[in-house]
C-alpha cells in the first residue's frame, strides 16, 4: 500500500514523464528545423564564395578577350609573314585559354562539368593513356624520392668528367709549352746564323716564326679549356658538398618518402586492407556455413556444388578487391588506387598467360580431371587416397603415422588416379610387423611415416630408411605367416624308401620338434617332398608353414629345422652323402 503522504510526489513524477512524452515530438521537430536552417546557411555561404570566385573569373575573361582583340588588330596591321605566323599562334593559344576559362565558369556556376554533361559519347578510350595516368602518380613519387640521390650521382659523374678534362688539358698545355721552348731555341739559332751570313738582314729585327704563332694560339686554347675544366670541377665539388650536407641533415631518400607514405596514406591503406580481409572473412564464414549445412543435410559434393563453390571463391576475390578500391576511391587516394589497379591489370595479364594450366586446375577442382576425389593416386612411390579435392587437396594414407597432408591442386596436374580395389593394402607393412629385408635380415617395424621407416633388427640395432627406399627393398612381411624351406640329400641306397617312408617319418619328426619349440598353435603345416635326383644324392625339401605371431622366431625355426633333419637321419640311420666325383679309367 502507498501512503497518502507520498501521493503528491508520485503525481509530480507522473506529470513530468507525461510532459516529456508529449514534448518529445516537438523537440524532434525543432531539432530538424535547426538542422534545415544550418544547411541553408551553409549553402548560402558556399554560394557567396562561388559568386566571389565567379567575379574573378569573369574579370579574367574580359582581360582575355581584350588581349585577343589586341592581337587581332596587330595581325591586321602586320604585313610580314613571319610576324603574322607568330601572332596567329598567340591568338590560337589565347583562344584555347578562353575555352578553358569558359569551361571553368560553367562548372563553377552549375556544378556540372562538360564531360559529365556530354557523357562518354565524345571521348575516345586510349588504353595507353589510361595506363599512363594510373602509373604516373607512382612514378612521380619514386622520382621525387630518388631526386637527391640522382642529383648526387650526376654531380659525381660531372666531377669525374671535369677531373679527366683537366688532366687532359694539363697534359696538352705541358706538351705545347715544351714545343714552344724548343721552337724558341731553334729560332734563336737560326737568327744567329742569318746575322753572321748577311749583314743587311742582321740590322733588321727578326720576326716570329709561323710555327710559334700556331703553337701559341693552341696553348691559349688549351689553357682556357684547363680553366673551364677547373671551374667545372670546383662548381661540381661545391654542389656535391651542398647535396651531401642536405642528405646528412635529413634522412632523405626512399626512407623519408616511405615514412611520409605510411604517415599520410597509412590510414587509407589500413582501411583498405581491413575491407579486403573483412570481405574474405565474411564470405569465408558464409562458405563454411553452406558447407556445414550441406554436410548436415547429407548432400553429396556433386558437379553443381563444386561449380557453385568455385564461382563463390572467384566472386569472393573480386568483391574483396572491389571493396579495397572503393575505400581508396572514398578516401580520394589516387596513388593507392592507381597502384591497386595496375596490380589488378598485371594479375589479369599473368592469369591470361597461365590460362592453359589454370584450366587444368579448374577441371580438377570440378572433379572432372584425371585425379578424382575418393580415388587412389601414387605420389613419390607411395599410394594416397584423395580425401577432399579442393584448392588445397587433402591426401590420406591410413597405414602411415601422420599419413595426412595437404597439397596445392596445381601439384596434382599431370597425375592420374584410379578407384581402389576392395581390401587393397595402402602399405606393405604396419607398425609392429616383422619383415625380412636386405640380406635376409629380420626386423620389426617401429615407425612408418610418409618420409621415413624405422625398423629394429634382432639384437636391437635400429635402421632408418627413406620410405621410397624401404619400398624398393620389397620387404617380406612375416607377421601374416611365413614358410621356411630347407633342401638336403640322402644316399641312393635309400632309394627303396625314398618316396614314402622317408617323407612320412621325417615330416612327423620335424613337425613334432617344431611344436615342442613353438607350441601346437605355432605350426600350420609341415611337408617333406622328393624334389630332385642329384648326381650323388636323392634331394628332399622340407617346408614348414608358421603362423605370423611367431615371426620373431624366424631364425630359430630355420635353425631348428636343420637340426631336426640331421637328428632324424641319425635316428633312422639315413646316410647323407658327400659330393662325389666318378673317374673312369681307360682299359
Amino acid at each position: 500500500m502507498i501512503s497518502i503522504s507520498r501521493l503528491p510526489m508520485l503525481w509530480t513524477v507522473v506529470c513530468f514523464c507525461l510532459a516529456g512524452v508529449l514534448s518529445s515530438p516537438h523537440i524532434a521537430v525543432a531539432q530538424k528545423q535547426a538542422e534545415e536552417i544550418q544547411r541553408e546557411q551553409k549553402l548560402r555561404d558556399e554560394a557567396l564564395n562561388t559568386l566571389d570566385t565567379l567575379g574573378d573569373l569573369l574579370k579574367s575573361r574580359v582581360e582575355q578577350l581584350a588581349a585577343i582583340e589586341e592581337l587581332t588588330n596587330e595581325l591586321k596591321a602586320t604585313k610580314e609573314e613571319a610576324i603574322k605566323k607568330t601572332v596567329e599562334e598567340k591568338i590560337k593559344a589565347e583562344n584555347a585559354d578562353l575555352v578553358k576559362l569558359d569551361k571553368q565558369i560553367s562548372a563553377l556556376t552549375t556544378a556540372v562539368t562538360e564531360e559529365e554533361a556530354n557523357g562518354d559519347q565524345n571521348q575516345k578510350f586510349n588504353l595507353q593513356a589510361e595506363l599512363e595516368s594510373l602509373v604516373q602518380p607512382f612514378v612521380k613519387m619514386m622520382k621525387d624520392a630518388t631526386e637527391n640521390a640522382r642529383q648526387i650521382e650526376s654531380l659525381r659523374r660531372s666531377l669525374i668528367t671535369a677531373e679527366k678534362q683537366q688532366e687532359l688539358a694539363l697534359r696538352a698545355v705541358e706538351r705545347l709549352k715544351l714545343l714552344l721552348s724548343v721552337e724558341d731555341d731553334k729560332f734563336q739559332i737560326t737568327s744567329a746564323l742569318s746575322e753572321s751570313s748577311d749583314s743587311e738582314k742582321a740590322s733588321k729585327k727578326p720576326k716570329k716564326s709561323p710555327t710559334r704563332e700556331h703553337l701559341s694560339k693552341l696553348l691559349k686554347t688549351w689553357e682556357a679549356r684547363q680553366q673551364e675544366a677547373k671551374n667545372l670541377q670546383e662548381t661540381a665539388e661545391q654542389q656535391l658538398t651542398v647535396r651531401m650536407d642536405q642528405q646528412s641533415r635529413s634522412s632523405g631518400g626512399l626512407g623519408t618518402y616511405a615514412t611520409q607514405f605510411f604517415r599520410n596514406r597509412g590510414l587509407n591503406l589500413l582501411l583498405a586492407i581491413s575491407a579486403f580481409g573483412g570481405v574474405f572473412v565474411v564470405m569465408g564464414l558464409i562458405a563454411r556455413l553452406a558447407g556445414w549445412l550441406q554436410h548436415r543435410q547429407g548432400i553429396p559434393r556433386s558437379f553443381a556444388t563444386r561449380l557453385a563453390g568455385l564461382l563463390f571463391k572467384v566472386a569472393t576475390a573480386i568483391v574483396a578487391f572491389l571493396a579495397m578500391l572503393a575505400v581508396f576511391n572514398i578516401m580520394n587516394d589516387w596513388l593507392l588506387l592507381g597502384i591497386a589497379s595496375v596490380f589488378a591489370i598485371a594479375t589479369a595479364w599473368v592469369g591470361l598467360k597461365m590460362l592453359p594450366n589454370i584450366s587444368e586446375q579448374i577441371t580438377l577442382l570440378l572433379n572432372l580431371g584425371a585425379v578424382q576425389e575418393g580415388e587412389r593416386i601414387m605420389l613419390a612411390g607411395v599410394p594416397w587416397r584423395v580425401q577432399r579435392l579442393d584448392f588445397y587437396t587433402d591426401l590420406v594414407n591410413p597405414a602411415l603415422d601422420g599419413g595426412t597432408f595437404t597439397l596445392p591442386v596445381r601439384e596434382l596436374v599431370g597425375l592420374h588416379s584410379r578407384p581402389a580395389a576392395k581390401d587393397e593394402a595402402w602399405f606393405p607393412t604396419r607398425k609392429g610387423d616383422w619383415v625380412q629385408i636386405k640380406d635376409d635380415q629380420i626386423a620389426r617395424v617401429l615407425n612408418q611415416t610418409p618420409e621415413l621407416v624405422q625398423v629394429e633388427e634382432i639384437g636391437g640395432s635400429i635402421v632408418t630408411f627413406e620410405t621410397t627406399a624401404f619400398l624398393a627393398e620389397a620387404p617380406r612381411n612375416l607377421s601374416s605367416g611365413y614358410r621356411i624351406q630347407t633342401e638336403f640329400g640322402l644316399d641312393y641306397r635309400h632309394q627303396a624308401i625314398a618316396t614314402d617312408e622317408i617323407p612320412d617319418k621325417l615330416g612327423l619328426h620335424v613337425e613334432n620338434g617344431l611344436k615342442d619349440l613353438l607350441g601346437s598353435e605355432g605350426v600350420a603345416n609341415v611337408d617333406v617332398d622328393l624334389i630332385n635326383l642329384g648326381d650323388s644324392a636323392i634331394v628332399f625339401e622340407v617346408e614348414a608353414v608358421i603362423h605370423g605371431q611367431f615371426a620373431s622366431r624366424y631364425e630359430d625355426v630355420e635353425r631348428e629345422i636343420a637340426r631336426l633333419v640331421v637328428e632324424a637321419c641319425n635316428k633312422h640311420e639315413w646316410s647323407i652323402p658327400f659330393p662325389q666325383m666318378v673317374v673312369h679309367r681307360a682299359s
